[in-house]
């Protein structure tokens, strides 16, 4: 019997993970990605993700300013939900939708959810790798744009909002697409 597709596919996301040359291969790839008009062979992992931190403290900054919510910063507790201030709650609503479909699309075609290669040790480490590529172009603004706007129901209006957005962008066949590229 032949391995099947998903059998390979998971292999070589195995594969690519363990060596630490391909693995960063990868990971450049994933920030090139981010930056398309970088070469981002020139940079270290580390200069890569404090480029990244850059351009989502620049994302919050930008989105706080364009929708007229003050940015104090990513704050929140699980353990007591309601304490985080709305544009808080709002992103942490949509990151975990885009969680999901992140996760969804990679168990589809065939890979592991705790592979990752910029994030490692997690349960959803490639899940965190892949949503990373799409957060600053949908959760961010969506989650800013929610907090402006609705104060009741925040929560369910920016699930709303993602789900019609994932729709429209036909958003997991890109991550597919995405992963395998």
């Amino acid at each position: 019997m032949g391995e099947t597709r998903s059998a390979r596919r998971l292999l070589l996301q195995a594969e690519l993970c363990s060596d630490p040359i391909r693995r960063l291969e990868v990971v450049k790839r994933m920030y090139q990605i981010r930056f398309p008009d970088e070469v981002t062979d020139r940079y270290s992992i580390e200069e890569l993700r404090g480029m990244e931190g850059v351009r989502v403290r620049g994302a919050y900054f930008t989105a706080g300013k364009k929708y007229g919510v003050e940015w104090a910063g990513r704050s929140y507790k699980r353990e007591d939900w309601t304490e985080a201030d709305p544009v808080n709650r709002a992103l942490s609503a949509a990151n975990s939708c885009l969680y999901g479909i992140c996760h969804a699309a990679i168990v589809s075609a065939g890979y592991s959810p705790g592979l990752g290669f910029i994030h490692t040790g997690k349960q959803l480490s490639f899940v965190y790798d892949i949503a990373d590529l799409y957060k600053v172009d949908l959760t961010i603004p969506v989650a800013f744009e929610i907090a402006s706007t609705e104060s009741a129901g925040l929560e369910r209006a920016v699930r709303v909002r993602l789900r019609d957005a994932f729709k429209e962008k036909k958003l997991l066949s890109t991550i597919i697409s995405d992963i395998h590229k």
